[in-house]
């Protein structure tokens, strides 16, 4: 798996192509959708093999993003859709009573006003870590690691690997994100949360301690320090 999947429907439009770049600065996979769209091509995107984990709605159309998104919408047989896709709503003009009735209609959150890109990615990640809690998965695999989050147990070549809590944690976010780069900040938010009084060392010492424990069990995969950005899991 890579890095989570963002739709930003309006990306031609000043606000989405802002939200755009914001999601980009943290390395999210983001695809844009024009403010001139069809509903039936808004569901061919969310309904496809790797769907996107939340959309950004930028285009001012609310009304006909959240019926699709949220499973109003019916098919051209008649059966009613199953995607319950997260949604934030991103504008410069919604007034409260609009802001009111689109968290009325389904929207998860909504910011409107003057676009600040930091608040916008902090939203963007607590809405993920909501709807995709860790009980929610099985089995995580990459190369020759396993991890069982329901027990919170780690395994390479199947030989149990002890872990704290939070070393447990900082891998399992690495191999649910393979490959993408990620800065200390970013991951002192997804790994500790945003309620937490640490500075990016305390990421150094646990992404080093943990890799003396993936070297000294013969672990396939490794971390590496991209120099003014962060880490990366190879």
């Amino acid at each position: 798996m890579g890095a989570p999947k963002i739709l930003v429907i309006g990306s031609d439009n000043d606000v989405g192509k802002e939200a755009m770049y914001a999601l980009e600065a943290e390395y999210f996979d983001v695809r844009g959708m024009g403010k001139t769209f069809e509903e039936r091509d808004l569901l061919k995107e969310i309904v496809q093999k790797n769907p996107p984990a939340l959309v950004v709605e930028g285009s001012g159309q609310f009304s006909r993003v959240v019926p699709v998104l949220k499973g109003q919408n019916k098919s051209q047989q008649g059966r009613r859709t199953r995607s319950v896709l997260p949604l934030i709503i991103v504008s410069s003009s919604l007034s409260s009573t609009e802001s009111a009735a689109a968290l009325d209609a389904g929207a998860d959150d909504v910011i409107s006003g003057v676009f600040e890109p930091t608040e916008f990615v902090s939203r963007v990640k607590a809405l993920l870590r909501r709807v995709a809690p860790d009980n929610a998965v099985d089995l995580i695999e990459h190369k020759n690691i396993t991890l069982d989050p329901r027990r919170h147990l780690a395994f390479i070549d199947g030989r149990p690997m002890k872990l704290a809590l939070t070393e447990f944690r900082l891998l399992q976010f690495f191999m649910t994100h393979p490959d993408f780069v990620y800065g200390r900040d970013h991951l002192l938010d997804v790994v500790w949360g945003q309620d937490r009084y640490l500075d990016e060392r305390t990421v150094n010492t646990y992404i080093s301690r943990l890799s003396r424990k993936l070297k000294g069990m013969s672990a396939d995969a490794e971390f590496i320090t991209v120099r003014g950005v962060g880490y990366q899991f190879l």
